[in-house]
Protein backbone atom coordinates (compact mmCIF):
# COMPACT_ATOMS: atom_id res chain seq x y z
CA UNK A 1 0.00 0.00 0.00
CA UNK A 2 1.52 3.31 -1.07
CA UNK A 3 1.64 5.84 1.76
CA UNK A 4 1.16 8.72 -0.71
CA UNK A 5 -2.31 10.23 -0.43
CA UNK A 6 -4.19 13.09 -2.06
CA UNK A 7 -7.38 14.80 -0.89
CA UNK A 8 -10.11 16.19 -3.15
CA UNK A 9 -12.53 18.68 -1.56
CA UNK A 10 -15.74 19.38 -3.48
CA UNK A 11 -17.46 22.75 -3.09
CA UNK A 12 -20.97 22.38 -4.56
CA UNK A 13 -22.11 25.94 -5.32
CA UNK A 14 -21.76 28.31 -8.27
CA UNK A 15 -23.22 31.73 -8.96
CA UNK A 16 -24.76 30.41 -12.16
CA UNK A 17 -24.75 27.19 -14.16
CA UNK A 18 -22.80 27.26 -17.43
CA UNK A 19 -24.60 25.83 -20.43
CA UNK A 20 -21.95 23.17 -21.11
CA UNK A 21 -21.47 21.96 -17.53
CA UNK A 22 -22.66 18.57 -16.28
CA UNK A 23 -20.69 18.65 -13.01
CA UNK A 24 -22.39 18.25 -9.64
CA UNK A 25 -22.74 21.98 -8.98
CA UNK A 26 -25.74 24.03 -7.97
CA UNK A 27 -26.92 27.62 -7.70
CA UNK A 28 -28.01 28.02 -4.05
CA UNK A 29 -31.50 29.33 -3.37
CA UNK A 30 -30.36 31.05 -0.20
CA UNK A 31 -27.10 32.03 1.46
CA UNK A 32 -25.25 29.11 2.99
CA UNK A 33 -24.14 28.88 6.62
CA UNK A 34 -20.32 28.73 6.72
CA UNK A 35 -20.33 27.09 10.15
CA UNK A 36 -22.42 24.18 8.88
CA UNK A 37 -19.99 23.61 6.02
CA UNK A 38 -17.01 23.67 8.36
CA UNK A 39 -18.65 21.12 10.65
CA UNK A 40 -19.62 18.85 7.75
CA UNK A 41 -16.17 18.96 6.14
CA UNK A 42 -14.51 18.22 9.47
CA UNK A 43 -16.81 15.24 10.04
CA UNK A 44 -16.21 13.99 6.51
CA UNK A 45 -12.43 14.26 6.92
CA UNK A 46 -12.56 12.46 10.29
CA UNK A 47 -14.57 9.60 8.76
CA UNK A 48 -12.17 9.36 5.81
CA UNK A 49 -9.19 9.31 8.18
CA UNK A 50 -10.83 6.39 9.96
CA UNK A 51 -10.89 4.45 6.70
CA UNK A 52 -7.40 5.33 5.41
CA UNK A 53 -5.36 5.29 8.58
CA UNK A 54 -2.09 7.22 8.64
CA UNK A 55 -0.98 8.44 5.22
CA UNK A 56 1.45 10.96 3.77
CA UNK A 57 -0.62 13.89 2.48
CA UNK A 58 0.84 15.06 -0.83
CA UNK A 59 -1.89 17.46 -1.94
CA UNK A 60 -5.27 19.02 -1.27
CA UNK A 61 -7.41 20.16 -4.20
CA UNK A 62 -10.51 22.34 -3.85
CA UNK A 63 -12.74 21.84 -6.90
CA UNK A 64 -16.37 22.23 -7.71
CA UNK A 65 -18.49 24.17 -8.25
CA UNK A 66 -16.74 27.43 -7.56
CA UNK A 67 -14.57 27.04 -4.43
CA UNK A 68 -13.55 30.70 -4.57
CA UNK A 69 -17.11 31.49 -3.42
CA UNK A 70 -16.43 29.75 -0.11
CA UNK A 71 -15.37 31.97 2.74
CA UNK A 72 -11.60 31.86 3.34
CA UNK A 73 -12.42 30.80 6.91
CA UNK A 74 -14.09 27.66 5.52
CA UNK A 75 -11.10 26.90 3.30
CA UNK A 76 -8.72 27.44 6.21
CA UNK A 77 -10.70 25.13 8.48
CA UNK A 78 -10.63 22.36 5.86
CA UNK A 79 -6.88 22.75 5.29
CA UNK A 80 -6.26 22.69 9.03
CA UNK A 81 -8.38 19.53 9.47
CA UNK A 82 -6.61 17.79 6.58
CA UNK A 83 -3.16 18.64 7.91
CA UNK A 84 -4.15 17.30 11.34
CA UNK A 85 -5.68 14.10 9.95
CA UNK A 86 -2.72 12.98 7.83
CA UNK A 87 1.02 13.66 7.76
CA UNK A 88 1.52 16.52 5.30
CA UNK A 89 4.60 16.66 3.16
CA UNK A 90 6.76 19.72 3.64
CA UNK A 91 5.84 20.74 0.10
CA UNK A 92 2.17 19.70 0.33
CA UNK A 93 0.36 21.30 -2.63
CA UNK A 94 -2.94 23.05 -1.81
CA UNK A 95 -4.80 24.11 -4.96
CA UNK A 96 -8.01 26.11 -5.15
CA UNK A 97 -10.03 26.69 -8.31
CA UNK A 98 -11.18 30.30 -8.67
CA UNK A 99 -13.49 31.93 -11.16
CA UNK A 100 -12.63 35.46 -12.32
CA UNK A 101 -15.15 37.90 -10.95
CA UNK A 102 -15.42 36.06 -7.63
CA UNK A 103 -12.07 37.23 -6.28
CA UNK A 104 -10.23 40.44 -5.55
CA UNK A 105 -6.82 41.08 -4.01
CA UNK A 106 -8.18 40.99 -0.47
CA UNK A 107 -9.90 37.62 -0.96
CA UNK A 108 -6.90 36.10 -2.71
CA UNK A 109 -4.61 37.18 0.13
CA UNK A 110 -7.05 35.68 2.63
CA UNK A 111 -7.11 32.40 0.68
CA UNK A 112 -3.32 32.34 0.68
CA UNK A 113 -3.27 32.97 4.42
CA UNK A 114 -5.80 30.13 4.80
CA UNK A 115 -3.24 27.71 3.39
CA UNK A 116 -3.79 27.78 -0.38
CA UNK A 117 -0.42 27.80 -2.18
CA UNK A 118 -1.52 27.14 -5.77
CA UNK A 119 -4.27 29.04 -7.58
CA UNK A 120 -6.09 27.65 -10.63
CA UNK A 121 -8.15 30.29 -12.45
CA UNK A 122 -11.07 29.31 -14.68
CA UNK A 123 -10.37 31.81 -17.45
CA UNK A 124 -11.88 29.61 -20.22
CA UNK A 125 -11.47 32.24 -22.94
CA UNK A 126 -9.88 35.61 -23.67
CA UNK A 127 -12.61 36.36 -26.24
CA UNK A 128 -15.65 38.32 -24.96
CA UNK A 129 -18.08 36.75 -27.46
CA UNK A 130 -16.95 33.26 -26.51
CA UNK A 131 -17.38 33.96 -22.80
CA UNK A 132 -20.95 35.05 -23.50
CA UNK A 133 -21.63 31.99 -25.66
CA UNK A 134 -20.25 29.73 -22.92
CA UNK A 135 -22.49 31.36 -20.34
CA UNK A 136 -19.62 32.66 -18.25
CA UNK A 137 -20.47 35.60 -16.01
CA UNK A 138 -16.99 37.09 -15.88
CA UNK A 139 -15.34 39.39 -18.41
CA UNK A 140 -11.91 39.25 -20.04
CA UNK A 141 -10.86 42.15 -17.80
CA UNK A 142 -11.94 40.13 -14.74
CA UNK A 143 -9.65 37.35 -15.92
CA UNK A 144 -6.70 39.65 -16.49
CA UNK A 145 -7.15 41.23 -13.06
CA UNK A 146 -7.40 37.84 -11.34
CA UNK A 147 -4.27 36.54 -13.08
CA UNK A 148 -2.29 39.71 -12.36
CA UNK A 149 -3.22 39.54 -8.67
CA UNK A 150 -2.60 35.78 -8.65
CA UNK A 151 0.94 36.24 -9.89
CA UNK A 152 1.61 38.75 -7.12
CA UNK A 153 0.10 36.69 -4.31
CA UNK A 154 0.77 33.02 -5.11
CA UNK A 155 4.03 31.28 -5.95
CA UNK A 156 2.20 28.82 -8.22
CA UNK A 157 -0.48 29.79 -10.73
CA UNK A 158 -2.43 28.00 -13.43
CA UNK A 159 -5.45 28.78 -15.56
CA UNK A 160 -7.90 26.88 -17.74
CA UNK A 161 -8.91 27.54 -21.33
CA UNK A 162 -11.65 25.89 -23.39
CA UNK A 163 -11.02 25.23 -27.05
CA UNK A 164 -13.03 23.67 -29.94
CA UNK A 165 -15.78 26.14 -29.11
CA UNK A 166 -18.61 27.14 -31.45
CA UNK A 167 -17.33 29.56 -34.09
CA UNK A 168 -13.66 29.07 -33.22
CA UNK A 169 -11.19 28.96 -36.11
CA UNK A 170 -7.51 28.08 -36.06
CA UNK A 171 -6.47 31.70 -36.68
CA UNK A 172 -8.68 33.06 -33.91
CA UNK A 173 -7.39 30.43 -31.50
CA UNK A 174 -3.73 31.16 -32.26
CA UNK A 175 -4.34 34.85 -31.58
CA UNK A 176 -6.16 34.08 -28.34
CA UNK A 177 -3.50 31.67 -27.14
CA UNK A 178 -0.85 34.28 -27.83
CA UNK A 179 -2.72 36.77 -25.64
CA UNK A 180 -3.20 34.15 -22.93
CA UNK A 181 0.52 33.47 -22.81
CA UNK A 182 1.13 37.08 -21.81
CA UNK A 183 -0.58 36.22 -18.50
CA UNK A 184 0.53 32.60 -18.16
CA UNK A 185 2.39 31.29 -15.15
CA UNK A 186 3.97 27.89 -14.84
CA UNK A 187 0.94 25.81 -15.86
CA UNK A 188 -2.03 25.87 -18.24
CA UNK A 189 -4.90 23.46 -18.82
CA UNK A 190 -6.53 23.49 -22.26
CA UNK A 191 -9.70 21.43 -22.59
CA UNK A 192 -11.68 20.71 -25.73
CA UNK A 193 -15.35 21.59 -25.29
CA UNK A 194 -17.44 18.44 -25.19
CA UNK A 195 -21.19 18.29 -25.67
CA UNK A 196 -22.55 16.50 -22.60
CA UNK A 197 -25.99 14.91 -22.73
CA UNK A 198 -28.71 16.81 -20.91
CA UNK A 199 -26.97 20.20 -20.93
CA UNK A 200 -28.34 23.37 -22.57
CA UNK A 201 -25.42 23.18 -25.00
CA UNK A 202 -26.48 19.70 -26.10
CA UNK A 203 -30.03 20.92 -26.75
CA UNK A 204 -28.75 23.92 -28.70
CA UNK A 205 -26.58 21.69 -30.88
CA UNK A 206 -29.42 19.21 -31.45
CA UNK A 207 -31.76 22.03 -32.47
CA UNK A 208 -29.21 23.51 -34.86
CA UNK A 209 -28.82 26.77 -32.92
CA UNK A 210 -25.13 26.08 -32.28
CA UNK A 211 -22.59 24.54 -34.64
CA UNK A 212 -19.46 22.93 -33.24
CA UNK A 213 -16.13 23.06 -35.13
CA UNK A 214 -15.62 20.14 -37.51
CA UNK A 215 -13.09 17.38 -36.74
CA UNK A 216 -10.39 18.80 -39.01
CA UNK A 217 -10.57 22.22 -37.35
CA UNK A 218 -10.54 20.62 -33.92
CA UNK A 219 -7.48 18.56 -34.84
CA UNK A 220 -5.67 21.62 -36.22
CA UNK A 221 -6.40 23.56 -33.02
CA UNK A 222 -5.22 20.64 -30.87
CA UNK A 223 -1.93 20.34 -32.78
CA UNK A 224 -1.34 24.10 -32.75
CA UNK A 225 -1.92 24.25 -28.99
CA UNK A 226 0.74 21.62 -28.31
CA UNK A 227 3.20 23.24 -30.71
CA UNK A 228 2.74 26.81 -29.44
CA UNK A 229 2.88 25.91 -25.75
CA UNK A 230 5.92 23.68 -26.20
CA UNK A 231 7.69 26.56 -27.95
CA UNK A 232 6.70 28.80 -25.01
CA UNK A 233 8.44 26.46 -22.56
CA UNK A 234 5.30 24.72 -21.35
CA UNK A 235 5.21 21.33 -23.07
CA UNK A 236 2.34 18.90 -22.61
CA UNK A 237 2.77 16.42 -19.78
CA UNK A 238 -0.81 15.14 -20.16
CA UNK A 239 -3.34 15.36 -22.98
CA UNK A 240 -4.85 18.64 -21.77
CA UNK A 241 -2.19 19.93 -19.38
CA UNK A 242 0.96 21.92 -20.04
CA UNK A 243 3.68 23.05 -17.65
CA UNK A 244 7.24 24.14 -17.23
CA UNK A 245 9.30 21.08 -16.22
CA UNK A 246 8.80 20.50 -12.50
CA UNK A 247 5.64 22.65 -12.33
CA UNK A 248 3.09 19.91 -13.06
CA UNK A 249 -0.04 19.77 -10.91
CA UNK A 250 1.07 17.28 -8.27
CA UNK A 251 -2.50 16.42 -7.31
CA UNK A 252 -3.62 15.40 -10.77
CA UNK A 253 -0.27 13.83 -11.64
CA UNK A 254 -0.57 11.58 -8.59
CA UNK A 255 -4.06 10.49 -9.65
CA UNK A 256 -2.99 9.80 -13.24
CA UNK A 257 -0.14 7.67 -11.90
CA UNK A 258 -2.51 5.65 -9.75
CA UNK A 259 -1.98 7.09 -6.26
CA UNK A 260 -4.74 6.93 -3.66
CA UNK A 261 -7.01 9.93 -3.26
CA UNK A 262 -9.96 10.51 -0.99
CA UNK A 263 -12.93 12.76 -1.62
CA UNK A 264 -14.90 14.88 0.84
CA UNK A 265 -17.96 16.98 0.13
CA UNK A 266 -21.18 16.19 -1.74
CA UNK A 267 -20.53 14.25 -4.98
CA UNK A 268 -16.82 13.90 -4.20
CA UNK A 269 -15.17 10.74 -5.46
CA UNK A 270 -11.95 8.88 -4.73
CA UNK A 271 -9.84 5.73 -5.05
CA UNK A 272 -8.70 4.08 -1.84
CA UNK A 273 -6.42 1.11 -1.25
CA UNK A 274 -7.46 -0.48 2.05
CA UNK A 275 -6.58 -3.73 3.79
CA UNK A 276 -9.34 -5.61 1.95
CA UNK A 277 -8.68 -4.20 -1.54
CA UNK A 278 -8.97 -1.09 -3.68
CA UNK A 279 -12.24 0.78 -3.85
CA UNK A 280 -13.88 3.44 -5.98
CA UNK A 281 -15.73 5.82 -3.64
CA UNK A 282 -18.38 8.42 -4.31
CA UNK A 283 -20.54 10.61 -2.09
CA UNK A 284 -24.15 11.23 -3.00
CA UNK A 285 -24.65 14.69 -4.57
CA UNK A 286 -27.36 15.83 -2.12
CA UNK A 287 -25.90 18.90 -0.39
CA UNK A 288 -28.55 19.11 2.32
CA UNK A 289 -28.18 15.45 3.30
CA UNK A 290 -24.41 15.88 3.44
CA UNK A 291 -24.70 18.95 5.67
CA UNK A 292 -26.81 17.04 8.19
CA UNK A 293 -23.92 14.66 8.77
CA UNK A 294 -21.93 13.30 5.85
CA UNK A 295 -23.23 9.80 5.03
CA UNK A 296 -20.72 7.10 4.23
CA UNK A 297 -19.77 7.15 0.56
CA UNK A 298 -20.70 4.38 -1.81
CA UNK A 299 -17.72 2.02 -2.03
CA UNK A 300 -17.28 -0.25 -5.04
CA UNK A 301 -14.59 -2.93 -4.86
CA UNK A 302 -12.30 -3.07 -7.89
CA UNK A 303 -10.76 -6.40 -8.87
CA UNK A 304 -7.16 -6.66 -10.07
CA UNK A 305 -7.94 -6.44 -13.78
CA UNK A 306 -10.30 -3.47 -13.28
CA UNK A 307 -7.57 -1.68 -11.33
CA UNK A 308 -4.94 -2.49 -13.92
CA UNK A 309 -7.13 -1.39 -16.84
CA UNK A 310 -7.93 1.88 -15.08
CA UNK A 311 -4.24 2.41 -14.39
CA UNK A 312 -3.37 1.94 -18.07
CA UNK A 313 -6.20 4.21 -19.25
CA UNK A 314 -5.07 7.01 -16.95
CA UNK A 315 -1.34 6.62 -17.55
CA UNK A 316 -1.70 6.61 -21.33
CA UNK A 317 -2.93 10.19 -21.02
CA UNK A 318 0.48 11.17 -19.69
CA UNK A 319 3.36 12.03 -22.00
CA UNK A 320 5.49 9.59 -19.99
CA UNK A 321 2.96 6.83 -20.66
CA UNK A 322 2.62 3.55 -18.77
CA UNK A 323 5.79 2.55 -16.97
CA UNK A 324 6.49 -1.17 -17.33
CA UNK A 325 8.41 -1.24 -14.04
CA UNK A 326 5.75 0.73 -12.20
CA UNK A 327 2.98 -1.48 -13.55
CA UNK A 328 4.82 -4.64 -12.51
CA UNK A 329 5.41 -3.26 -9.01
CA UNK A 330 1.71 -2.51 -8.63
CA UNK A 331 0.17 -5.63 -10.18
CA UNK A 332 2.70 -8.49 -10.23
CA UNK A 333 1.17 -10.03 -7.10
CA UNK A 334 -2.14 -10.18 -8.99
CA UNK A 335 -0.48 -12.06 -11.84
CA UNK A 336 -0.11 -9.08 -14.18
CA UNK A 337 3.54 -8.34 -14.91
CA UNK A 338 3.31 -6.08 -17.98
CA UNK A 339 0.71 -3.53 -19.18
CA UNK A 340 0.75 -5.13 -22.63
CA UNK A 341 -0.90 -8.22 -21.14
CA UNK A 342 -4.10 -6.18 -20.96
CA UNK A 343 -3.91 -4.99 -24.56
CA UNK A 344 -5.17 -6.64 -27.70
CA UNK A 345 -1.99 -7.69 -29.46
CA UNK A 346 -3.27 -6.93 -32.98
CA UNK A 347 -4.42 -3.44 -31.95
CA UNK A 348 -1.08 -2.77 -30.21
CA UNK A 349 0.98 -3.98 -33.16
CA UNK A 350 -1.10 -1.92 -35.59
CA UNK A 351 -0.78 1.23 -33.44
CA UNK A 352 3.00 0.80 -33.18
CA UNK A 353 3.24 0.20 -36.92
CA UNK A 354 1.25 3.35 -37.66
CA UNK A 355 3.47 5.42 -35.38
CA UNK A 356 0.71 6.03 -32.83
CA UNK A 357 2.37 4.25 -29.93
CA UNK A 358 5.87 3.41 -28.75
CA UNK A 359 6.24 0.03 -27.03
CA UNK A 360 9.66 -0.75 -25.54
CA UNK A 361 11.39 -1.86 -22.36
CA UNK A 362 10.31 1.36 -20.59
CA UNK A 363 6.62 0.69 -21.26
CA UNK A 364 3.96 2.04 -23.62
CA UNK A 365 3.35 5.66 -24.52
CA UNK A 366 1.51 7.64 -27.18
CA UNK A 367 3.37 9.58 -29.84
CA UNK A 368 2.38 13.11 -30.86
CA UNK A 369 0.28 11.55 -33.62
CA UNK A 370 -1.21 9.00 -31.24
CA UNK A 371 -2.32 11.63 -28.75
CA UNK A 372 -4.58 13.07 -31.47
CA UNK A 373 -6.64 9.84 -31.50
CA UNK A 374 -5.97 8.65 -27.96
CA UNK A 375 -9.60 8.06 -26.93
CA UNK A 376 -10.30 5.79 -29.89
CA UNK A 377 -6.92 4.14 -29.54
CA UNK A 378 -7.42 3.35 -25.85
CA UNK A 379 -10.83 1.79 -26.49
CA UNK A 380 -9.33 -0.51 -29.14
CA UNK A 381 -6.39 -1.47 -26.96
CA UNK A 382 -8.44 -2.21 -23.87
CA UNK A 383 -11.63 -3.62 -25.32
CA UNK A 384 -13.01 -5.88 -22.59
CA UNK A 385 -11.68 -9.39 -23.07
CA UNK A 386 -13.91 -10.97 -20.43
Amino acid sequence: MSPEFHLYVHWPYCRSKCGYCDFASYVPRQMWDPARFVAAYRADIAALRGRTGERELASVFFGGGTPSLAEPEVIGAVVEAAMAAWAPRADCEVTLEANPGTVDKKRLRALRDAGVNRLSVGAQSFDPASLKALGREHSVDDTKHALTWGHDIFERLSFDLITARPGLSLGLWEDELGEALEFAGEHLSVYQLTVEDGTPLARAVAEGRVTMPDEDTGADIFEATRRILAAAGRPAYEVSNFARPGAECRHNLGIWRGADYGGVGPAAHGRLTLEDGRFATRHAPDVHAWLKGPPAPRMEALDAEERAREHVMMALRLTEGVSAAGFAAAFAEAGLADPRELMHRDALDEAVGLGLLVSDDAGVRATETGVMVLNTLTVRLLEDRR
